[in-house]
Protein backbone atom coordinates (compact mmCIF):
# COMPACT_ATOMS: atom_id res chain seq x y z
CA UNK A 1 0.00 0.00 0.00
CA UNK A 2 1.26 3.46 -0.63
CA UNK A 3 1.02 6.06 2.19
CA UNK A 4 2.75 9.40 2.21
CA UNK A 5 4.78 10.31 5.46
CA UNK A 6 5.27 13.89 7.03
CA UNK A 7 5.77 15.64 10.30
CA UNK A 8 3.62 18.09 12.10
CA UNK A 9 5.19 20.94 14.40
CA UNK A 10 2.84 21.56 17.46
CA UNK A 11 3.54 23.21 20.29
CA UNK A 12 7.14 22.38 19.83
CA UNK A 13 7.56 18.77 19.15
CA UNK A 14 7.09 17.47 15.74
CA UNK A 15 4.84 14.26 15.41
CA UNK A 16 5.18 11.38 13.01
CA UNK A 17 2.10 11.68 10.30
CA UNK A 18 1.08 8.88 8.05
CA UNK A 19 -1.85 8.66 4.83
CA UNK A 20 -3.08 6.97 2.22
CA UNK A 21 -6.49 7.06 0.54
CA UNK A 22 -8.60 9.20 -1.08
CA UNK A 23 -12.47 10.04 0.00
CA UNK A 24 -14.27 10.87 3.69
CA UNK A 25 -11.63 11.36 5.97
CA UNK A 26 -11.21 8.60 9.35
CA UNK A 27 -8.00 9.33 11.60
CA UNK A 28 -7.00 6.41 14.00
CA UNK A 29 -6.07 7.52 17.21
CA UNK A 30 -3.98 4.84 19.08
CA UNK A 31 -3.97 3.21 22.65
CA UNK A 32 -1.54 4.73 25.16
CA UNK A 33 0.87 0.87 25.41
CA UNK A 34 1.17 0.84 21.88
CA UNK A 35 1.70 3.17 18.88
CA UNK A 36 0.34 4.06 14.88
CA UNK A 37 0.72 0.28 14.59
CA UNK A 38 -2.04 -1.23 16.32
CA UNK A 39 -3.89 -0.15 13.33
CA UNK A 40 -1.99 -1.48 10.42
CA UNK A 41 -4.89 -3.56 9.71
CA UNK A 42 -7.32 -0.83 9.50
CA UNK A 43 -5.14 1.54 7.64
CA UNK A 44 -4.59 -0.44 4.75
CA UNK A 45 -8.46 -1.45 4.60
CA UNK A 46 -10.06 1.58 4.99
CA UNK A 47 -7.52 3.11 2.87
CA UNK A 48 -9.61 1.93 -0.13
CA UNK A 49 -12.44 3.69 0.68
CA UNK A 50 -11.42 6.89 2.21
CA UNK A 51 -8.55 9.30 3.59
CA UNK A 52 -6.96 7.58 6.33
CA UNK A 53 -5.07 9.38 8.75
CA UNK A 54 -2.73 7.76 11.79
CA UNK A 55 -0.04 9.25 13.97
CA UNK A 56 2.11 8.96 16.80
CA UNK A 57 0.72 10.77 19.69
CA UNK A 58 2.91 12.95 21.60
CA UNK A 59 5.83 11.05 23.50
CA UNK A 60 4.74 7.76 21.27
CA UNK A 61 5.71 5.96 18.56
CA UNK A 62 8.08 8.14 16.44
CA UNK A 63 6.58 11.50 18.02
CA UNK A 64 8.75 13.80 19.88
CA UNK A 65 7.76 15.11 23.31
CA UNK A 66 8.99 18.35 25.02
CA UNK A 67 10.24 17.90 29.01
CA UNK A 68 8.43 20.76 30.45
CA UNK A 69 6.12 21.74 27.58
CA UNK A 70 2.39 22.04 28.25
CA UNK A 71 -0.03 20.24 25.79
CA UNK A 72 -3.15 18.77 25.42
CA UNK A 73 -3.94 15.66 23.08
CA UNK A 74 -7.05 16.76 21.32
CA UNK A 75 -5.30 20.21 20.68
CA UNK A 76 -2.65 18.29 19.06
CA UNK A 77 -5.66 16.42 17.09
CA UNK A 78 -6.64 19.58 16.06
CA UNK A 79 -3.39 20.97 14.02
CA UNK A 80 -2.49 16.98 12.75
CA UNK A 81 -6.14 18.01 10.88
CA UNK A 82 -5.11 21.44 10.13
CA UNK A 83 -1.67 20.53 8.55
CA UNK A 84 -3.07 17.67 6.75
CA UNK A 85 -6.12 19.96 5.21
CA UNK A 86 -8.89 17.79 6.82
CA UNK A 87 -11.80 20.32 8.16
CA UNK A 88 -14.12 17.15 9.10
CA UNK A 89 -13.19 13.52 10.00
CA UNK A 90 -14.61 10.11 11.79
CA UNK A 91 -11.82 9.02 14.24
CA UNK A 92 -11.60 5.44 15.61
CA UNK A 93 -9.76 5.57 18.80
CA UNK A 94 -8.69 3.17 21.31
CA UNK A 95 -7.96 3.43 24.90
CA UNK A 96 -6.00 7.05 25.57
CA UNK A 97 -6.55 7.74 22.46
CA UNK A 98 -10.34 7.67 22.48
CA UNK A 99 -10.03 10.43 25.72
CA UNK A 100 -8.44 12.51 23.47
CA UNK A 101 -11.20 11.74 20.88
CA UNK A 102 -13.36 12.82 23.01
CA UNK A 103 -12.06 15.96 24.34
CA UNK A 104 -11.75 16.94 20.69
CA UNK A 105 -15.51 15.92 20.02
CA UNK A 106 -16.54 18.74 22.56
CA UNK A 107 -14.32 21.36 21.70
CA UNK A 108 -14.61 21.04 17.77
CA UNK A 109 -18.18 19.27 17.12
CA UNK A 110 -18.82 20.66 13.58
CA UNK A 111 -15.12 19.05 12.95
CA UNK A 112 -16.09 14.72 14.21
CA UNK A 113 -18.48 12.69 11.51
CA UNK A 114 -18.61 10.06 13.75
CA UNK A 115 -16.65 8.31 16.84
CA UNK A 116 -15.91 4.93 17.45
CA UNK A 117 -13.63 3.90 20.23
CA UNK A 118 -12.16 0.41 21.12
CA UNK A 119 -11.54 -0.06 24.95
CA UNK A 120 -12.59 3.45 26.00
CA UNK A 121 -10.00 4.90 28.41
CA UNK A 122 -10.27 8.70 29.98
CA UNK A 123 -7.53 10.59 32.11
CA UNK A 124 -7.10 9.76 35.10
CA UNK A 125 -8.89 6.56 35.21
CA UNK A 126 -6.90 3.46 35.68
CA UNK A 127 -7.85 -0.36 36.19
CA UNK A 128 -6.63 -1.22 39.49
CA UNK A 129 -8.72 -4.72 40.87
CA UNK A 130 -7.01 -7.06 39.66
CA UNK A 131 -3.84 -8.10 40.08
CA UNK A 132 -2.02 -7.58 37.18
CA UNK A 133 -3.68 -4.25 36.64
CA UNK A 134 -2.61 -3.09 40.64
CA UNK A 135 1.09 -4.51 39.53
CA UNK A 136 0.89 -2.09 36.45
CA UNK A 137 0.82 0.22 38.75
CA UNK A 138 3.09 -0.37 41.21
CA UNK A 139 5.61 -1.21 38.38
CA UNK A 140 4.89 2.49 37.34
CA UNK A 141 5.26 3.78 39.82
CA UNK A 142 8.59 2.98 40.70
CA UNK A 143 9.30 2.66 36.97
CA UNK A 144 10.31 -0.69 36.44
CA UNK A 145 10.15 -0.87 33.15
CA UNK A 146 10.14 -4.87 32.78
CA UNK A 147 8.04 -5.19 35.27
CA UNK A 148 5.47 -2.63 33.17
CA UNK A 149 6.32 -4.60 30.17
CA UNK A 150 4.87 -7.66 31.79
CA UNK A 151 2.37 -6.50 33.42
CA UNK A 152 0.55 -4.45 30.70
CA UNK A 153 0.48 -7.73 28.71
CA UNK A 154 -1.22 -9.92 31.26
CA UNK A 155 -3.46 -7.17 32.46
CA UNK A 156 -4.30 -5.58 29.35
CA UNK A 157 -3.82 -8.11 26.56
CA UNK A 158 -4.58 -11.86 28.41
CA UNK A 159 -6.93 -9.73 30.81
CA UNK A 160 -8.29 -11.10 33.95
CA UNK A 161 -9.94 -14.83 32.95
CA UNK A 162 -7.00 -15.88 30.15
CA UNK A 163 -3.25 -17.08 30.59
CA UNK A 164 -0.78 -16.20 28.35
CA UNK A 165 -1.03 -19.41 25.92
CA UNK A 166 -4.60 -18.51 25.51
CA UNK A 167 -4.04 -15.38 23.59
CA UNK A 168 -2.62 -15.10 19.89
CA UNK A 169 0.87 -15.60 19.98
CA UNK A 170 1.55 -13.00 17.19
CA UNK A 171 -0.78 -10.48 18.78
CA UNK A 172 1.03 -10.46 22.17
CA UNK A 173 4.73 -10.16 20.13
CA UNK A 174 3.08 -7.71 18.17
CA UNK A 175 1.46 -5.59 21.29
CA UNK A 176 5.03 -6.35 23.47
CA UNK A 177 7.05 -4.85 20.95
CA UNK A 178 5.19 -1.55 20.65
CA UNK A 179 4.88 -1.37 24.54
CA UNK A 180 8.73 -2.22 25.19
CA UNK A 181 9.39 0.91 22.81
CA UNK A 182 7.24 3.26 24.53
CA UNK A 183 8.39 2.38 28.23
CA UNK A 184 11.90 2.35 27.04
CA UNK A 185 12.48 5.06 24.73
CA UNK A 186 13.49 8.57 26.35
CA UNK A 187 11.93 10.63 27.42
CA UNK A 188 8.11 8.98 26.27
CA UNK A 189 4.35 9.84 27.92
CA UNK A 190 4.50 7.98 31.01
CA UNK A 191 7.13 9.75 32.42
CA UNK A 192 6.02 13.12 31.53
CA UNK A 193 2.22 12.73 31.36
CA UNK A 194 1.50 14.06 35.08
CA UNK A 195 4.06 16.85 34.68
CA UNK A 196 2.68 18.51 31.64
CA UNK A 197 -0.46 17.05 30.04
CA UNK A 198 -3.58 19.62 30.12
CA UNK A 199 -7.08 18.14 30.59
CA UNK A 200 -9.98 19.79 30.13
CA UNK A 201 -12.08 21.40 32.85
CA UNK A 202 -14.41 20.19 33.54
CA UNK A 203 -14.04 16.68 32.31
CA UNK A 204 -15.56 15.41 29.42
CA UNK A 205 -17.13 12.78 31.64
CA UNK A 206 -19.17 15.22 33.01
CA UNK A 207 -20.34 16.67 29.47
CA UNK A 208 -21.18 13.60 27.86
CA UNK A 209 -25.06 14.56 27.13
CA UNK A 210 -23.29 17.31 24.72
CA UNK A 211 -21.48 14.74 22.29
CA UNK A 212 -23.20 15.32 18.86
CA UNK A 213 -21.35 12.72 17.10
CA UNK A 214 -22.96 9.32 16.50
CA UNK A 215 -20.75 6.91 18.56
CA UNK A 216 -19.88 3.48 18.73
CA UNK A 217 -18.50 2.09 21.83
CA UNK A 218 -16.37 -1.32 21.21
CA UNK A 219 -15.15 -3.42 24.17
CA UNK A 220 -13.73 -6.75 24.58
CA UNK A 221 -15.30 -9.47 26.30
CA UNK A 222 -11.69 -9.99 28.35
CA UNK A 223 -11.06 -6.81 29.13
CA UNK A 224 -10.63 -5.08 32.55
CA UNK A 225 -13.93 -4.57 34.23
CA UNK A 226 -13.23 -0.52 34.67
CA UNK A 227 -12.63 -0.59 30.73
CA UNK A 228 -16.26 -2.19 30.57
CA UNK A 229 -17.79 0.01 32.91
CA UNK A 230 -16.54 2.97 31.62
CA UNK A 231 -17.66 1.96 27.86
CA UNK A 232 -20.94 1.32 29.54
CA UNK A 233 -21.38 4.38 31.28
CA UNK A 234 -20.62 6.65 27.73
CA UNK A 235 -23.01 4.20 25.90
CA UNK A 236 -25.58 5.60 28.32
CA UNK A 237 -24.42 9.31 28.67
CA UNK A 238 -24.19 9.89 24.69
CA UNK A 239 -27.37 10.33 23.30
CA UNK A 240 -26.56 8.62 20.28
CA UNK A 241 -24.35 5.67 21.09
CA UNK A 242 -23.99 1.99 20.47
CA UNK A 243 -22.21 -0.47 22.47
CA UNK A 244 -20.73 -4.01 21.38
CA UNK A 245 -18.62 -6.82 22.91
CA UNK A 246 -15.88 -7.92 21.35
CA UNK A 247 -15.93 -11.72 22.48
CA UNK A 248 -13.02 -13.45 22.57
CA UNK A 249 -10.53 -10.04 22.20
CA UNK A 250 -9.00 -7.58 24.95
CA UNK A 251 -7.99 -4.10 25.61
CA UNK A 252 -6.83 -3.75 21.92
CA UNK A 253 -9.64 -5.94 20.56
CA UNK A 254 -8.72 -4.33 16.88
CA UNK A 255 -5.69 -6.85 17.09
CA UNK A 256 -7.38 -10.04 18.13
CA UNK A 257 -10.45 -9.38 16.41
CA UNK A 258 -9.97 -8.10 13.15
CA UNK A 259 -12.56 -8.83 10.76
CA UNK A 260 -15.03 -8.08 13.38
CA UNK A 261 -13.74 -4.64 14.45
CA UNK A 262 -13.47 -3.62 11.02
CA UNK A 263 -17.19 -4.99 10.08
CA UNK A 264 -18.75 -2.77 12.84
CA UNK A 265 -16.42 -0.19 11.86
CA UNK A 266 -17.64 0.16 8.58
CA UNK A 267 -20.65 -0.27 9.19
CA UNK A 268 -20.68 2.93 12.03
CA UNK A 269 -19.17 4.72 8.95
CA UNK A 270 -21.23 3.93 6.20
CA UNK A 271 -24.07 5.25 8.32
CA UNK A 272 -22.65 8.16 9.89
CA UNK A 273 -19.74 9.30 8.10
CA UNK A 274 -21.15 10.96 5.12
CA UNK A 275 -20.57 14.33 3.68
CA UNK A 276 -21.84 16.83 6.12
CA UNK A 277 -25.19 17.84 4.01
CA UNK A 278 -26.13 14.01 4.24
CA UNK A 279 -24.46 12.39 6.81
CA UNK A 280 -26.01 15.04 9.38
CA UNK A 281 -29.32 14.06 8.18
CA UNK A 282 -28.43 10.11 9.14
Amino acid sequence: MTFTTSSVETDGARLHVETAGQGEAVTLLHGFLVDRRQWDHEFGALARDHRVLRYDARGFGQSEIVPGRAYAHHEDLAAVLDACGVERTALLACSGGAAAALDFALAHPGRVSALVFVGAGYWGRFAERTPAARAFLQALGTYDVPGMIDSSLRAFTDGPRRAAAEVDAGVRRRTEAMTALQFRREPNYWRRAAQDQRTPQPSALERLGEVAAPTLLMVGGEDQPEVQELSARLADGIRRAQLVVVQGAGHHANMEAPAAVLAETRRWLKRHAAPLDVGDAA
